[in-house]
This record gives structure tokens, C-alpha cells and sequence, in this order.
């Protein structure tokens, strides 16, 4: 094996960050859950949140969820709470508890949803907007620090393939969906 293998395996069988391991060496490596994408994806989306959670809080005030809430209604606009769920990648039961909290501070407003009385709609605060377009501009400082080895054009290219990979999983988790029994879908709202 040469040195540069040798490298790559031991680098990437650590579990230290390095992303999948070397299954170019001679030597046959029993594939385990490194090797998947979606383990490697959830590794880096809780360490991406930890990173956020120890520079947002401690400066703001807010968690990563809020913040994320925030930062996801400021695009929005006006939605329902389900909506902003949705889009956030929260459960409904989650996203419920956070903007009950930014409502309680002042930087989420309700008001009755027009078209449903059963549900409310949602719009940041002036102080809202204000806190969320702060918040924004040191989490574009953070993004370029966690994508500072790689190159424009390298970056341009992960952000499609994650993209790709995002509409490609969102029409499999739809077709498992159609398919799932009342049961299976009444447990993935409780997760």
C-alpha cells in the first residue's frame, strides 16, 4: 500500500470528521456505517447545530432553533405553524414549543389564519427581522469558516449535489409515505 492510501484509510477510519473511509486499498474493509451518507450527513448536520448553538446563544440569547425558526419565517413571510415546520425540518410538536417562546419575547407575531380558524398564521417582529438579519450575517462568517478548504467552484458543486440529493430523498420519503400504514406515520410524527 502506498503511503498516500495508507494515509487516506488511517485518517478515515478515525472519527475524527474525515468522511467516508479508503476502499481503494488492497486490503478488503468490511463496510460499515461510515460508509453510508446519510450517517455521514447527520454527523455533520449535529455538529453543524453545535457550532451554531455555541456562537448564536451565548451572543443572542437564542437557541439554534430559534434562530432557525426565525431565519426561516424571515423568507417565508406569513404561514401557518405548519408550514414553518415544514420548511425548518422540525417536527409540528417542536416548532410549536419554539415559537410559543419567540411569541412570549416579542419576536414572532400571530394573528388568526382567515382561511382556517382552526390555525394561526405567523410573521416575525420588527425585533424579529431585526434579530434575524443580525443573526444572519455572522452565520454567513460562520458558513465560510466550515467551507474554508475547499474552493469556489467546490463549493458551488456541493451545494447542487446536496440539492440533487435533497429533491431525490424528498420524492423516496413521499413514495415510503403513500405506502406506510397509519400506525407507521402517527410514530414519525412523534420522533
Amino acid at each position: 500500500m502506498n503511503k498516500q492510501n495508507e494515509t487516506m484509510t488511517d485518517r478515515s477510519s478515525r472519527a475524527d470528521g474525515h468522511f467516508f473511509r479508503d476502499h481503494t486499498s488492497p486490503q478488503k474493509i468490511e463496510p460499515d456505517i461510515r460508509d453510508l451518507f446519510s450517517f455521514e450527513l447527520q454527523r455533520l448536520a449535529g455538529l453543524s447545530t453545535r457550532i451554531a448553538a455555541l456562537s448564536i446563544r451565548p451572543k443572542y440569547g437564542v437557541t439554534a432553533r430559534e434562530w432557525r425558526a426565525l431565519a426561516v419565517l424571515k423568507y417565508l413571510g406569513e404561514v401557518p405553524l405548519q408550514e414553518l415546520a415544514k420548511h425548518s425540518g422540525l417536527l409540528k410538536s417542536q416548532m410549536s414549543r419554539t415559537v410559543s417562546a419567540m411569541i412570549e419575547r416579542g419576536y414572532i407575531l400571530k394573528t388568526a389564519n382567515p382561511e382556517d380558524g382552526r390555525s394561526i398564521l405567523l410573521t416575525l417582529s420588527p425585533e424579529g427581522l431585526e434579530l434575524s438579519q443580525t443573526i444572519l450575517a455572522d452565520s454567513f462568517e460562520r458558513n465560510e469558516h466550515m467551507l474554508s478548504t475547499l474552493s469556489h467552484a467546490e463549493r458551488q458543486i456541493l451545494i447542487e449535489l446536496l440539492q440533487r440529493v435533497g429533491r431525490n430523498s424528498a420524492h423516496y420519503f413521499h413514495d415510503l409515505k403513500t405506502n406506510a400504514s397509519q400506525e407507521d406515520l402517527r410514530e414519525l410524527d412523534e420522533d
